[in-house]
């Protein structure tokens, strides 16, 4: 575990440094948005000082680095509000978000991976696959802005093709308002999950328990069941795991096309106005939460399975 967690700081000092040094590359400075484009040298010079920005880059980040090894994320420059709290508004529309769409599409694709694998080159085989690789194929921000078009021109009224309720507001409008990004975010997940346990079960019936199950006389759907979908969940979540990441990733895109207030759009918005602080807590803390997703997979994953068990508790 402790060279797990080592391995998990090394991949965020990267981001860090990746996402402070980028930011500063790009041209232009927030000093120019706080005091406009008609403002002189002296008064960009002034906020640039203000800011901290007039200090060598090394320092700069020697800086920031130590704040956020204190667990200071800093504040925003334009909105004054501290980092924390802007990503605590943010961050629960995006985890919402992801849970939602896992809990729409994964027991979806359990199902049509389970009974491809056990009808097998059938025309139900056929239909599973065909819908899992066109759910892979197709791209998220076309299906998305095709929604986006489809029921905010032609079909009003039916689910809102932008925007956010929340909660406390309107529960049936948060429910509504959830439909759309959901199904967008997760589709390619269906495909791959469906896929994986497919491909998995398949290979279990030719596994040595399987062929003594069929020794023993059991029937066909329990060994279908009890034996090939029980071990094929093993590769199965670790695919899921991975894809709970890409989903993360992901939702900056969906989040900016149907317009809600979650951590995508959140770190699209500080990165347009160059708000250092909240640029590099909004992707910490998406980076956070893909380390932390794979962890647990990979907890689960030793949980499934006891061989692996002593691996992990050795890494």
């Amino acid at each position: 575990m402790l060279r797990r967690a080592a391995a998990m700081a090394v991949v965020l000092l990267i981001v860090l440094t990746l996402v402070f040094f980028l930011m500063r590359m790009a041209p232009g400075s927030p000093a120019y948005l706080i005091v406009g484009a008609d403002a002189s040298p002296a008064e960009i010079a002034s906020v640039e000082r203000e800011l901290g920005l007039d200090k060598p880059l090394m320092v700069q980040y020697a800086t920031e680095l130590g704040r956020i090894l204190t667990g200071d994320l800093g504040e925003s420059i334009f909105t004054g509000d501290t980092v924390s709290h802007e990503l605590m508004l943010r961050l629960p529309i995006t985890l919402e978000l992801t849970m939602v769409s896992l809990l729409f599409w994964i027991p979806l694709a359990l199902i049509a991976g389970r009974v491809a694998a056990a009808r097998r080159d059938t025309p139900v085989d056929a239909t599973v696959r065909i819908i899992g690789n066109l759910s892979i194929a197709v791209p998220s921000f076309w299906l998305g802005a095709l929604l986006v078009l489809l029921f905010g021109l032609y079909l009003p009224g039916v689910l809102p093709s932008s925007g956010w309720v929340g909660l406390a507001e309107d529960p049936m409008g948060h429910l509504r308002s959830l439909v759309l990004p959901a199904f967008v975010l997760g589709l390619g997940t269906f495909g791959v999950t469906a896929n994986t346990l497919r491909v998995s079960m398949i290979e279990s019936v030719r596994t040595d328990y399987v062929r003594f199950g069929h020794a023993m006389g059991l029937s066909e759907r329990r060994i279908n069941r009890s034996l090939a979908f029980r071990n094929s969940l093993l590769p199965t979540t670790a695919v899921v795991g991975q894809l709970v990441g890409v989903m993360l990733s992901g939702s900056v895109l969906i989040e900016n096309l149907f317009n809600l207030p979650g951590m995508g759009r959140l770190l699209v918005d500080s990165i347009r106005r160059q708000d250092y602080p909240l640029a590099v807590g909004a992707t910490l803390s998406l980076a956070v939460f893909f380390l932390l997703a794979n962890l647990i997979v990979d907890i689960l994953y030793a949980a499934l399975n006891p061989r692996v068990r002593q691996k992990f508790a050795g890494t």
